[in-house]
């Protein structure tokens, strides 16, 4: 056998384990024999009086003496080796009293042969993970202590029988032995096996865990300025997502905002979310107007991504100050919402046209603009608010989301984010099933 089959750093965690399998196994064991050996004697009793004798007696309660006592001393020490001696006394025992059992009955021993010795003896031996020289070890014991016992008891009929009995108990102790060896061997494989795939385990959670800390770092923090309360909510399914957002001030009146769902979720999504981050920082350096952009990202996702079947919606708005005017693009993202704090009026910003990235060939610019006044709220979010589901099937929608939205527009913004967001999570029982973000501006 293959000495570094396991290697040297394991060795120990092996044998931990081990130590383990024996001390389940053998306990099971002795379950096992306490209810054969009670049930031998309840079956006996009440059909089989004429099989049971006093001469059986010290074999049962020897039985169910010792298979307590393992039991007993299991939690002692958990080393390998203190419970391969429980398993090796365990099995020495079985085997005996299988062969006091027949001895004590030469009739059964005539006619069944040696089965119960055998069956005692593969018991012992396939059933625990002993190794090939154990295995050796427990056939040559049940070898000497047959012939010790059948030649001192003059059980059999003819030196034959005992001789065929020989023959079949070695074949027996050669084939426990070869057995152990070959799944020795497999376990030792398996343990490996699974150290490796662990320690790949590690290796890509520590690289996932490294890829959503990068994937963190573009998400915007909340932020309060002279302009407006900035609130940022990101709660992604996984461990990153295809939801996005981002806000820039292009000068001291104009603020340009981006949120954006790419389909899907995961890695994958969450690496196309850096592509377009990265896209959208050359645009916005490029030009500020939000239906310029938007079509030029469309332009990108339709080039380098729509064959592969990725597809984006988007909003992008630009929030101009002085003329307290709002100019946006909607590429097939929810409608947003614009709470004007006046009236505690809802207008929604509906999309133009079509997702990003499904091939459209038109050279139209979509925009639209609206009048926004001082402390108004511009609620931007994903389809996850919106189409969060309960036990019932039921989405949210936005009837929720409108009424939440003015009933709490008094708010701080990142109150108002948390709140919104532990109602979602309450509404679907924590069961989410879709990446959350939510970007909440409260004008000043």
């Amino acid at each position: 056998m293959k000495k570094d089959i396991i290697p040297q750093k394991f060795q120990s965690e092996y044998k931990t384990e081990l130590g383990r399998l024996f001390y389940f196994r053998i306990n099971l064991f002795c379950y096992i024999a306490i209810f054969a050996f009670l049930l031998e004697v309840i079956l006996a009793l009440i059909f089989f009086r004429n099989l049971l004798s006093a001469k059986d007696m010290p074999g049962i309660v020897g039985g169910i003496f010792f298979s307590c006592l393992l039991l007993a001393t299991g939690k002692i020490a958990k080393s390998v080796y203190f419970q391969k001696s429980r398993a090796l006394l365990f099995s020495f025992l079985l085997i005996l009293i299988a062969i006091l059992a027949a001895t004590a009955h030469p009739d059964v021993i005539y006619f069944m042969g040696i089965t119960l010795i055998l069956l005692a003896f593969f018991s012992s031996v396939l059933l625990l993970p002993w190794s090939f020289i154990e295995a050796l070890v427990i056939g040559v014991f049940m070898l000497t202590n047959f012939i010790w016992i059948y030649r001192v008891s003059e059980t059999f009929v003819n030196g034959e029988i005992f001789g065929i009995n020989i023959i079949l108990l070695g074949v027996a102790t050669f084939i426990g032995a070869i057995v152990k060896r070959s799944e020795g061997i497999l376990r030792k494989k398996d343990f490996a096996s699974r150290k490796e795939v662990q320690g790949k385990n590690a290796i890509m959670a520590k690289e996932l865990e490294l890829a959503r800390k990068i994937h963190k770092s573009l998400i915007p923090q909340s932020i309060k300025s002279d302009l407006a309360d900035i609130a940022v909510t990101h709660q992604p399914v996984f461990y990153m997502g295809g939801d996005y957002a981002k806000f820039h001030f292009v000068d001291k009146d104009n603020l340009l905002v981006v949120i954006a769902d790419v389909t899907g979720h995961g890695v994958s999504s969450a690496l196309l979310v850096n592509r377009v981050h990265t896209e959208i920082e050359r645009l916005i350096r490029e030009n500020a107007m939000p239906g310029l952009i938007m079509k030029s990202l469309d332009e990108f996702i339709n080039k380098d991504f729509g064959k592969m079947g990725y597809y984006l919606t988007a909003f992008c708005g630009l929030l101009d100050f002085s003329k307290q005017k709002l100019i946006y693009s909607n590429y097939a993202h929810p409608p947003q919402i614009l709470l004007q704090s006046r009236d505690n009026n809802i207008v929604l910003m509906k999309s133009h046209t079509f997702f990003m990235g499904i091939g459209m060939d038109t050279s139209e610019i979509y925009h639209n603009d609206i009048s926004f006044a001082k402390g108004d709220r511009l609620i931007l979010f994903t389809d996850g608010i919106i189409e969060a589901r309960n036990l019932e099937g039921e989405q949210f929608e936005y009837k929720r989301l409108e009424d939440f939205a003015k009933n709490n527009i008094s708010l701080d913004v990142v109150e108002f984010n948390d709140k919104l967001v532990k109602e979602i999570n309450k509404f679907q029982s924590d069961k989410q099933k879709d990446d959350i973000f939510l970007l909440t501006i409260q004008t000043k």
